[in-house]
Protein backbone atom coordinates (compact mmCIF):
# COMPACT_ATOMS: atom_id res chain seq x y z
CA UNK A 1 0.00 0.00 0.00
CA UNK A 2 1.35 3.47 -1.09
CA UNK A 3 1.44 5.99 1.60
CA UNK A 4 0.71 9.59 1.34
CA UNK A 5 3.26 12.14 2.21
CA UNK A 6 3.45 15.80 2.76
CA UNK A 7 6.44 15.91 -0.12
CA UNK A 8 4.25 13.86 -2.74
CA UNK A 9 1.32 16.72 -2.00
CA UNK A 10 3.51 19.97 -2.77
CA UNK A 11 4.76 18.02 -6.01
CA UNK A 12 1.23 18.65 -7.03
CA UNK A 13 -0.44 21.63 -8.98
CA UNK A 14 -2.28 23.91 -7.04
CA UNK A 15 -5.78 22.88 -9.31
CA UNK A 16 -4.65 19.21 -8.59
CA UNK A 17 -4.41 19.90 -4.95
CA UNK A 18 -7.52 21.27 -5.54
CA UNK A 19 -9.03 18.24 -7.44
CA UNK A 20 -7.38 16.06 -4.97
CA UNK A 21 -9.67 17.73 -1.71
CA UNK A 22 -13.02 17.60 -3.58
CA UNK A 23 -12.01 13.46 -4.16
CA UNK A 24 -11.72 13.46 -0.94
CA UNK A 25 -14.35 14.93 0.86
CA UNK A 26 -16.80 13.53 -2.09
CA UNK A 27 -15.07 9.47 -0.27
CA UNK A 28 -16.23 11.26 3.12
CA UNK A 29 -20.05 11.75 1.88
CA UNK A 30 -19.87 15.00 0.72
CA UNK A 31 -21.28 16.65 -2.25
CA UNK A 32 -18.14 18.53 -3.58
CA UNK A 33 -17.84 21.14 -6.31
CA UNK A 34 -14.03 22.36 -7.37
CA UNK A 35 -13.60 26.07 -8.49
CA UNK A 36 -16.83 28.69 -8.13
CA UNK A 37 -16.77 30.85 -11.20
CA UNK A 38 -19.75 32.24 -9.95
CA UNK A 39 -17.98 33.58 -7.05
CA UNK A 40 -16.01 37.13 -7.23
CA UNK A 41 -13.48 35.95 -4.94
CA UNK A 42 -12.54 32.51 -5.88
CA UNK A 43 -13.97 29.86 -3.94
CA UNK A 44 -11.45 26.92 -3.99
CA UNK A 45 -14.40 23.91 -3.51
CA UNK A 46 -17.57 23.88 -1.88
CA UNK A 47 -19.00 20.69 -0.02
CA UNK A 48 -22.60 20.22 1.19
CA UNK A 49 -24.16 17.10 3.17
CA UNK A 50 -27.85 16.66 3.30
CA UNK A 51 -29.55 13.86 6.28
CA UNK A 52 -33.13 13.78 7.31
CA UNK A 53 -33.46 17.46 5.66
CA UNK A 54 -30.62 18.86 7.83
CA UNK A 55 -28.32 20.43 5.19
CA UNK A 56 -24.76 21.92 5.86
CA UNK A 57 -22.76 24.06 3.55
CA UNK A 58 -19.03 24.44 3.88
CA UNK A 59 -16.04 26.57 1.64
CA UNK A 60 -12.87 24.70 1.53
CA UNK A 61 -9.93 26.67 1.17
CA UNK A 62 -6.40 24.99 -0.41
CA UNK A 63 -3.34 26.34 0.52
CA UNK A 64 -0.27 23.92 -1.04
CA UNK A 65 2.27 25.96 1.19
CA UNK A 66 5.20 24.20 3.12
CA UNK A 67 5.32 27.29 5.15
CA UNK A 68 2.42 27.93 8.18
CA UNK A 69 -0.55 29.50 7.12
CA UNK A 70 -1.07 32.97 8.91
CA UNK A 71 -3.72 35.22 10.91
CA UNK A 72 -3.70 37.21 7.67
CA UNK A 73 -5.36 34.33 5.02
CA UNK A 74 -7.97 33.03 8.50
CA UNK A 75 -8.93 36.75 8.61
CA UNK A 76 -9.73 36.98 4.42
CA UNK A 77 -11.31 33.92 4.62
CA UNK A 78 -13.34 34.35 7.23
CA UNK A 79 -15.71 36.74 5.80
CA UNK A 80 -16.31 34.24 3.01
CA UNK A 81 -19.02 32.67 5.71
CA UNK A 82 -20.65 35.51 5.62
CA UNK A 83 -20.40 37.05 1.78
CA UNK A 84 -21.61 33.50 0.86
CA UNK A 85 -24.32 32.67 3.51
CA UNK A 86 -22.58 29.12 4.29
CA UNK A 87 -22.41 27.42 7.71
CA UNK A 88 -18.61 27.98 7.85
CA UNK A 89 -14.85 27.62 6.45
CA UNK A 90 -12.51 24.93 6.31
CA UNK A 91 -9.06 25.87 5.53
CA UNK A 92 -6.84 22.70 4.16
CA UNK A 93 -3.33 23.19 4.05
CA UNK A 94 -0.02 20.96 3.48
CA UNK A 95 1.81 22.69 5.79
CA UNK A 96 0.51 23.83 9.84
CA UNK A 97 -0.71 27.27 11.32
CA UNK A 98 0.80 29.65 13.51
CA UNK A 99 -0.29 30.29 16.91
CA UNK A 100 -2.17 33.46 16.35
CA UNK A 101 -3.92 31.87 13.19
CA UNK A 102 -5.33 29.35 15.23
CA UNK A 103 -6.24 31.91 17.73
CA UNK A 104 -8.16 33.69 14.95
CA UNK A 105 -9.61 30.37 13.70
CA UNK A 106 -11.61 29.69 16.72
CA UNK A 107 -13.15 33.41 16.94
CA UNK A 108 -14.49 33.34 13.43
CA UNK A 109 -15.42 29.33 13.39
CA UNK A 110 -12.83 28.46 11.17
CA UNK A 111 -11.83 24.68 10.84
CA UNK A 112 -8.32 24.23 10.19
CA UNK A 113 -7.11 20.72 8.23
CA UNK A 114 -3.22 20.74 9.08
CA UNK A 115 -0.90 18.67 6.51
CA UNK A 116 -0.79 15.67 8.93
CA UNK A 117 -4.44 15.31 9.90
CA UNK A 118 -4.64 15.90 5.57
CA UNK A 119 -2.42 13.01 5.20
CA UNK A 120 -4.06 10.93 7.94
CA UNK A 121 -7.55 11.36 6.14
CA UNK A 122 -6.16 10.24 2.39
CA UNK A 123 -4.87 7.27 4.32
CA UNK A 124 -8.11 6.29 5.27
CA UNK A 125 -10.31 7.72 2.38
CA UNK A 126 -8.30 6.87 -0.46
CA UNK A 127 -5.76 4.35 0.08
CA UNK A 128 -5.23 3.54 -3.49
CA UNK A 129 -5.57 6.94 -5.06
CA UNK A 130 -1.88 7.99 -5.37
CA UNK A 131 -0.18 6.03 -7.83
CA UNK A 132 -2.17 7.24 -10.96
CA UNK A 133 -2.44 10.82 -10.20
CA UNK A 134 1.18 11.38 -9.17
CA UNK A 135 1.85 9.76 -12.74
CA UNK A 136 -0.27 12.15 -14.44
CA UNK A 137 1.03 14.80 -13.44
CA UNK A 138 4.74 13.25 -14.08
CA UNK A 139 3.35 12.42 -17.45
CA UNK A 140 2.52 16.36 -17.94
CA UNK A 141 5.93 17.62 -16.52
CA UNK A 142 7.84 15.51 -19.15
CA UNK A 143 6.14 16.81 -22.18
CA UNK A 144 8.39 17.76 -24.71
CA UNK A 145 8.54 21.74 -26.57
CA UNK A 146 7.56 19.82 -29.79
CA UNK A 147 4.67 17.88 -28.60
CA UNK A 148 2.42 20.30 -30.99
CA UNK A 149 3.63 20.13 -34.51
CA UNK A 150 3.81 23.42 -36.58
CA UNK A 151 4.12 25.84 -32.97
CA UNK A 152 6.76 26.83 -30.74
CA UNK A 153 6.09 26.54 -26.89
CA UNK A 154 7.53 29.18 -25.01
CA UNK A 155 9.53 28.78 -21.80
CA UNK A 156 7.87 26.76 -19.41
CA UNK A 157 4.96 26.03 -21.50
CA UNK A 158 3.61 22.61 -20.96
CA UNK A 159 0.66 20.48 -22.96
CA UNK A 160 -2.28 19.44 -20.76
CA UNK A 161 -4.34 17.81 -23.35
CA UNK A 162 -5.81 17.73 -26.81
CA UNK A 163 -9.52 17.34 -28.01
CA UNK A 164 -11.46 16.79 -31.48
CA UNK A 165 -14.60 19.86 -31.47
CA UNK A 166 -16.60 21.33 -34.26
CA UNK A 167 -15.92 25.30 -34.59
CA UNK A 168 -17.59 27.25 -37.45
CA UNK A 169 -18.66 24.38 -39.25
CA UNK A 170 -15.05 22.43 -39.03
CA UNK A 171 -13.77 19.62 -37.13
CA UNK A 172 -10.96 20.70 -35.43
CA UNK A 173 -8.27 19.94 -33.22
CA UNK A 174 -8.11 22.34 -29.49
CA UNK A 175 -4.64 21.77 -27.71
CA UNK A 176 -4.66 23.33 -24.36
CA UNK A 177 -0.94 24.60 -22.77
CA UNK A 178 -1.00 26.16 -19.29
CA UNK A 179 -0.05 29.54 -21.61
CA UNK A 180 -2.18 29.10 -24.55
CA UNK A 181 -5.18 27.63 -26.14
CA UNK A 182 -4.88 26.28 -29.86
CA UNK A 183 -7.65 25.63 -32.70
CA UNK A 184 -5.59 23.58 -35.00
CA UNK A 185 -6.51 22.20 -38.77
CA UNK A 186 -5.46 18.90 -40.02
CA UNK A 187 -5.66 19.54 -44.40
CA UNK A 188 -4.76 16.59 -46.12
CA UNK A 189 -4.82 16.37 -49.93
CA UNK A 190 -3.28 13.93 -51.98
CA UNK A 191 0.32 15.21 -52.10
CA UNK A 192 0.46 16.47 -48.62
CA UNK A 193 -0.42 16.26 -45.30
CA UNK A 194 -0.31 19.75 -42.60
CA UNK A 195 -1.73 21.37 -39.81
CA UNK A 196 -2.63 24.96 -39.46
CA UNK A 197 -3.33 26.76 -36.24
CA UNK A 198 -6.46 28.48 -36.75
CA UNK A 199 -6.35 30.48 -33.38
CA UNK A 200 -4.08 30.57 -30.46
CA UNK A 201 -5.76 32.01 -27.44
CA UNK A 202 -3.72 33.75 -24.33
CA UNK A 203 -4.64 32.03 -21.75
CA UNK A 204 -3.81 34.99 -19.55
CA UNK A 205 -6.55 36.99 -21.75
CA UNK A 206 -9.02 34.44 -20.82
CA UNK A 207 -11.95 35.62 -18.64
CA UNK A 208 -13.90 31.99 -17.96
CA UNK A 209 -16.06 29.59 -19.97
CA UNK A 210 -19.24 28.01 -20.14
CA UNK A 211 -21.08 24.79 -20.69
CA UNK A 212 -24.11 23.56 -22.52
CA UNK A 213 -24.05 20.30 -23.17
CA UNK A 214 -22.26 19.83 -25.97
CA UNK A 215 -21.26 23.41 -26.45
CA UNK A 216 -18.71 25.33 -24.98
CA UNK A 217 -17.91 28.94 -25.38
CA UNK A 218 -15.11 30.29 -24.08
CA UNK A 219 -14.87 33.89 -22.92
CA UNK A 220 -11.88 36.21 -23.81
CA UNK A 221 -11.33 39.94 -22.62
CA UNK A 222 -9.65 42.65 -23.72
CA UNK A 223 -10.93 46.37 -25.09
CA UNK A 224 -14.30 43.70 -25.84
CA UNK A 225 -15.43 40.44 -24.93
CA UNK A 226 -15.52 38.06 -27.29
CA UNK A 227 -16.87 34.42 -27.25
CA UNK A 228 -15.65 31.45 -28.89
CA UNK A 229 -17.91 28.73 -29.28
CA UNK A 230 -17.67 25.31 -29.93
CA UNK A 231 -19.12 21.53 -29.48
CA UNK A 232 -16.93 19.18 -27.86
CA UNK A 233 -16.78 15.32 -29.47
CA UNK A 234 -15.54 14.33 -26.13
CA UNK A 235 -17.49 17.25 -23.36
CA UNK A 236 -15.89 16.17 -20.67
CA UNK A 237 -12.34 15.75 -22.25
CA UNK A 238 -12.66 19.73 -22.97
CA UNK A 239 -13.90 20.72 -19.76
CA UNK A 240 -11.08 18.81 -17.66
CA UNK A 241 -8.87 20.71 -19.76
CA UNK A 242 -10.73 24.39 -19.42
CA UNK A 243 -10.76 23.39 -15.59
CA UNK A 244 -7.05 23.43 -15.15
CA UNK A 245 -6.61 26.66 -16.79
CA UNK A 246 -8.55 28.01 -13.47
CA UNK A 247 -5.58 29.41 -11.79
CA UNK A 248 -3.90 30.89 -14.82
CA UNK A 249 -6.62 33.40 -15.17
CA UNK A 250 -8.43 33.56 -12.37
CA UNK A 251 -6.68 36.26 -10.37
CA UNK A 252 -7.74 39.80 -12.97
CA UNK A 253 -10.76 39.66 -14.84
CA UNK A 254 -12.75 36.50 -14.75
CA UNK A 255 -16.40 35.62 -15.70
CA UNK A 256 -19.03 35.65 -12.83
CA UNK A 257 -22.24 34.77 -15.01
CA UNK A 258 -23.27 33.72 -18.87
CA UNK A 259 -25.79 33.06 -20.75
CA UNK A 260 -26.46 32.20 -24.58
CA UNK A 261 -30.28 33.88 -25.55
CA UNK A 262 -31.75 33.46 -28.95
CA UNK A 263 -29.85 36.68 -30.72
CA UNK A 264 -27.15 36.69 -28.71
CA UNK A 265 -24.40 36.21 -25.56
CA UNK A 266 -24.95 38.08 -22.86
CA UNK A 267 -21.82 37.94 -20.41
CA UNK A 268 -21.13 39.28 -16.52
CA UNK A 269 -17.63 39.67 -15.43
CA UNK A 270 -16.16 41.21 -12.14
CA UNK A 271 -15.95 44.39 -14.09
CA UNK A 272 -18.56 44.74 -16.84
CA UNK A 273 -21.54 43.60 -18.52
CA UNK A 274 -21.27 42.76 -22.09
CA UNK A 275 -23.80 41.80 -25.15
CA UNK A 276 -22.33 39.97 -27.85
CA UNK A 277 -24.57 39.38 -30.71
CA UNK A 278 -23.95 36.34 -33.28
CA UNK A 279 -23.56 38.56 -35.68
CA UNK A 280 -20.41 40.02 -34.19
CA UNK A 281 -21.86 43.46 -33.30
CA UNK A 282 -21.29 44.10 -29.24
CA UNK A 283 -21.73 46.53 -26.74
CA UNK A 284 -20.79 46.76 -23.23
CA UNK A 285 -21.03 48.93 -20.01
CA UNK A 286 -18.34 48.51 -16.96
CA UNK A 287 -19.89 47.64 -13.11
CA UNK A 288 -18.52 51.52 -12.08
CA UNK A 289 -20.36 53.02 -14.41
CA UNK A 290 -23.51 51.00 -13.68
CA UNK A 291 -25.45 52.69 -10.84
CA UNK A 292 -28.80 50.70 -10.24
CA UNK A 293 -30.89 47.53 -12.24
CA UNK A 294 -34.62 47.44 -12.66
CA UNK A 295 -37.05 44.74 -14.10
CA UNK A 296 -39.27 46.19 -16.80
CA UNK A 297 -42.68 44.75 -18.21
CA UNK A 298 -43.28 41.15 -17.54
CA UNK A 299 -47.38 41.60 -17.40
CA UNK A 300 -47.99 40.64 -20.72
CA UNK A 301 -44.45 40.32 -22.68
CA UNK A 302 -41.53 38.93 -21.56
CA UNK A 303 -39.60 40.80 -18.66
CA UNK A 304 -36.28 43.05 -19.20
CA UNK A 305 -33.85 44.12 -16.96
CA UNK A 306 -31.95 47.72 -17.46
CA UNK A 307 -29.12 48.91 -15.74
CA UNK A 308 -28.43 52.34 -15.28
CA UNK A 309 -25.61 54.25 -16.01
CA UNK A 310 -24.77 57.91 -15.93
CA UNK A 311 -25.73 60.50 -18.51
CA UNK A 312 -21.95 60.01 -19.67
CA UNK A 313 -21.98 56.57 -19.93
CA UNK A 314 -24.44 54.45 -21.60
CA UNK A 315 -27.35 55.35 -19.19
CA UNK A 316 -29.76 53.14 -20.39
CA UNK A 317 -28.62 49.08 -20.84
CA UNK A 318 -31.28 46.88 -21.87
CA UNK A 319 -30.55 42.89 -20.80
CA UNK A 320 -33.13 40.30 -22.69
CA UNK A 321 -31.85 37.35 -20.67
CA UNK A 322 -34.03 34.18 -19.09
CA UNK A 323 -34.20 35.19 -15.50
CA UNK A 324 -34.09 38.45 -14.94
CA UNK A 325 -34.38 37.91 -11.29
CA UNK A 326 -31.05 36.15 -10.85
CA UNK A 327 -29.13 38.20 -13.07
CA UNK A 328 -30.48 41.71 -11.08
CA UNK A 329 -28.68 39.66 -8.32
CA UNK A 330 -26.00 38.74 -9.65
CA UNK A 331 -24.93 42.18 -10.81
CA UNK A 332 -25.64 44.05 -7.99
CA UNK A 333 -23.37 41.55 -5.99
CA UNK A 334 -20.60 42.24 -8.64
CA UNK A 335 -21.33 45.58 -8.56
CA UNK A 336 -20.99 45.78 -4.81
CA UNK A 337 -17.40 44.96 -4.71
CA UNK A 338 -16.46 46.41 -8.09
Amino acid sequence: MNTWTIEKLLGLEPYEFEELLGNLFAKMGYKAEVTQRSRDLGVDILISIENFGLSHTWIVQAKRYSEPVGVKEIREYSSLRYRDNVDGVIIATTSGFTKEAQKEALEHNVKLLDGRLLVKMLEHYMPESLDIRIQQHAMSENREVGDIEGTVLKQGEKTLGETEVLFRGERVVMVCTNKRIFLIKNTINLLSKRKDVLYSLEVKDMLGWAQEMPSLHIVMGGKEVTVMSMRAKKPEQAAEMLQCLQQEYIRGEHLLKFERTKDEFIVLTNKRISKNQYSGISREISLKHTLGTEIKGGFLGRSKLLLKGNMNENNCFELNCGDVVLWKEAIEAAIRVS
